[in-house]
Formats: C-alpha cells, structure tokens, sequence
C-alpha cells in the first residue's frame, strides 16, 4: 500500500526547496500512453480537467533534522497520463518517465480534538468516493514553499486563514504504490472546531467530511477503513508517530508498508 522515503518532524525552517532541471524522459510509446489517457479522461461526463502546471520531485535528501528537496517543473496532464493511468510504466521504462508531482496532505488536528478528512465526491478524476485529507499539490507558484502549499490548500478547500492554522510541520514523505506518487506530508492544528471547518467544505471536491477523534484507538481503527485512501493512512500514522510514539505506529503501520 505505502512506502515511507523520509519520516521525521521538521519545521518550516528546517525544510529547503531548490529548482533544478527536468530529468524526465519522454519516449514516444509513453507520450502516446499520455495522449491517449488524456483524451479518455475528457469524455468521461462530469470530469473537469486542466492541464495546470504542477512541481515534480527530482530527488529528497534528510540527514542532521533537515529535509532537502530537487524540484522542477511538470503538469497535469503529464500526471494523470502516467502515474494515474500507467504506474506500470515505472517498470517498463524507469521512473524516470513519470510526471511524479508532489502531493502536500495534512492531518488536520481541530481545536476541540478531533483529526478531518474530507470524502471526495465522485467527479474527480482518482480517488472519487473515498476519503483522503483536505490536500493537493505543490504548483509553481508555491515559489518552493510547501508550508505555504498546504496553507493555500486548506484556504481553498475549507476558508481557513492563516490566522486560523496555528502550526504546520512536515512530517514525512511516502508514496501511495498503487499511484507511484509522492505525497508530502504534514501535520496542521487550527483554531477552528470540526463544526466550525466541516460547514466550510468546498463542494466542488468534497461531499462532506469526516472527523476522528484524536485518540489511540480511534486513530489505529481509522487506519483500517477501506474507504481511507492510502494517503490518508499514511497521513494519520505519521500524525500518531508523533502523538502517540513509535510502539503505537510500529503497532499500528505493521502491514501497510515499508521504509525506505
């Protein structure tokens, strides 16, 4: 289901992006693959699709409580026609010719103590009908800032301002296998309670939310719940990791994935 390149807790300060060149390959079967994804996508009714500019992960480096990151330029398009459509392609050609944008997905902690999810509604092109944190991508003008990615997100998605985030920090990066993409993730706590969050939901990506209160138990059976995309696991057990401590996410990961 997952596999977890970096684990750690790191702080705005301790996170650093750089721009560097592509090293995506693009051979002519997998361009033709892209296209032919692409045009599928567009005539499924109710999809929305726009080839938006997305950042692609080069490469990631943690040592010494820093987390460093190799970033260019990539698209949607791109995404959607290899690791949505084809992550066998990783196989056939290399990773090399994936588009691999970087996803940023938060557990969202609110202020009565409870971690939201969002339930996806069924126009999205991945995913549709499942639960996944309030998330999205880090686009270009992000300018490298993943901590201001995820806050624009969660404006996006549900209102919040930055007065309403208090504190955000990276977590980890994992990647959901089935998909071959890999996710940033965070940790995020808000002034705001579920009730308060769950009446801003954007309608557009989401039918409503879920809330899970933030405990041991509650937690680890969430893990568990088919309807959680593996994102979403990924995201509460590194939310727990630092919540809960390693014997409950050595317990509670057992089975879900590896580290790298």
């Amino acid at each position: 289901m997952l596999t977890f390149h970096a684990i750690g807790d790191w702080p705005p300060d301790r996170v650093r992006a750089r721009w560097v060149p592509s090293g995506r390959r693009t051979p002519p079967e997998v361009e033709r693959l892209v296209e032919k994804a692409w045009e599928r996508a567009l005539r499924r009714p109710g999809v929305k699709l726009f080839d938006g500019p997305m950042c692609r992960m080069e490469r990631w480096h943690a040592a010494d409580g820093t987390l460093e990151l190799d970033l260019s330029v990539t698209g949607y398009k791109a995404f959607l026609g290899t690791n949505m459509s084809h992550p066998e392609l990783a196989e056939r050609f290399g990773r090399d010719v994936m588009a691999n944008p970087v996803g940023v997905s938060p557990a969202l902690e609110t202020a009565d103590g409870y971690l939201l999810l969002g339930r996806r509604n069924e126009t999205l092109a991945y995913y549709p009908n499942r639960t996944h944190p309030f998330a999205g991508a880090l686009e270009p003008r992000d300018n490298g800032d993943l901590f201001a990615a995820v806050r624009r997100e969660l404006a996006e998605e549900l209102a919040l301002g930055d007065a309403d985030v208090l504190d955000v920090r990276c977590t980890g990066i994992a990647e959901d296998r089935a998909l071959r993409q890999p996710e940033l993730l965070f940790r995020v706590s808000t002034s705001r309670t579920r009730g308060q969050i769950a009446a801003q939901v954007h309608a557009e990506e989401h039918g409503g939310s879920l809330a899970i209160p933030a405990d041991p138990r509650a937690v680890a059976e969430a893990i568990h719940d088919p309807a959680f995309t593996p994102v979403a696991v990924a995201s509460l057990l590194l939310w727990g990791r630092i919540r809960f401590g390693l014997e409950w996410f050595g317990e509670s990961a057992r089975g879900m994935g590896e580290a790298r």
